[in-house]
């Protein structure tokens, strides 16, 4: 039976409990909260048959990531929306309750209309990488901060030694910490990874950190058909409003990552200067008018679009290969 054919699940995600809304054989409407553990979830799960449903399940971080897998690894079609999605959804729908049993009908609701892509899950490895590059940066934040406070409180003229001591010591702590999850990471890249985080890297303004980033959000743009949809996924693409005789730009669309748009703003002030293509689009916006922050969130968008390029064609970065192309 094709996942079309199938009868749709939807599932609201909760710390501690979910909330399922889907239609028994009779076609009726049945609601269910299950504790969000793997045994409810898997008790729950062998009551039904993954020939005649299929899952959507509402995004929500590392409280739907159980779920996620558990289905997967049972057999069963599963996608995953953005909550986002859901909201607007509602609103078409001119719904205005908001409960858990209504969220859970909203997203079968969706499913059954729109039939979202299967989700496609992460290896072991990139899951396992995902998350010590996640604990870095919370780790080189966490020194950041505490380097302000400290920076800070040197300017007091009644300076507590006591308290700088517990700063500094603090702050060694925290490199150490930094350094043991650095010397982790080469460990957990295997040879396929190492191969496409080098094509990536080929590209002028892309350095390590930024390419593992880009690695692990992506599973090696597996997950991506064109670089359209990538440049959207981590809202860099710009918005257009029109209506009638009035039309302007509301800006890009943001999305929630934040920490990689960061990143690659910070690699557009490398590549503006020694990426041959880069600083082609800067110069000619310049020109046009542009403000330099809109120039640089281009310059983020033609990095991304190169990445895709070199890694879908499994070529390294070449500034001069429009120039070699014969006709």
């Amino acid at each position: 039976m094709t996942k079309l054919l199938k009868k749709v699940i939807g599932v609201d995600v909760g710390a501690k409990f979910l909330t399922v809304s889907f239609n028994d054989s009779n076609k009726q409407d049945q609601v269910y909260n299950i504790e969000n553990n793997q045994h409810s979830v898997l008790s729950f799960l062998m009551k039904i048959s993954s020939d005649d449903y299929c899952f959507v399940i509402e995004a929500t971080g590392n409280y739907s990531s159980r779920i996620l897998h558990l289905t997967l690894g049972q057999g069963f079609e599963t996608s995953l929306i953005n909550c986002m999605s859901v909201k607007h959804f509602a609103r078409m729908k001119n719904i205005i309750t908001k409960t858990d049993a209504e969220d859970a009908k909203l997203v079968r609701l969706y499913g059954e209309m729109f039939r979202p892509e299967k989700y496609i899950p992460k290896s072991i490895e990139i899951e396992h990488l995902d998350q010590e590059i996640k604990l870095l940066n919370d780790l080189e934040e966490e020194k950041r901060r505490y380097a302000v406070k400290l920076k800070a409180l040197r300017f007091n003229p009644y300076l507590n030694p006591n308290t700088e001591k517990h700063y500094e010591r603090r702050l060694k702590q925290l490199d150490k910490e930094i350094r043991e999850v650095e010397l982790r990471l080469p460990k957990l890249q295997d040879e396929e990874f190492r191969e496409i985080k080098g094509l990536i890297q080929s590209v002028s303004g892309i350095g390590e950190k930024t390419s593992l980033q880009l690695m692990t959000a992506t599973s090696g743009f597996r997950n991506f058909d064109s670089a359209k949809s990538l440049v959207k996924y981590f809202g860099l693409a710009p918005r257009i409003y029109q209506s009638g005789k009035k039309s302007y730009s509301p800006g890009k669309c943001r999305t929630s990552k934040t920490h990689i748009r960061s990143l690659l703003y910070v690699c557009s002030w490398t590549a503006m200067k020694h990426n041959i293509h880069c600083k082609e689009l800067y110069l000619r916006l310049l020109a046009k008018g542009k403000p330099k922050k809109v120039a640089l969130i281009a310059v983020c968008n033609k990095l991304l679009r190169i990445c895709f390029g070199v890694v879908k064609n499994k070529i390294a970065y070449q500034a001069d290969y429009q120039k070699t192309l014969k006709f």
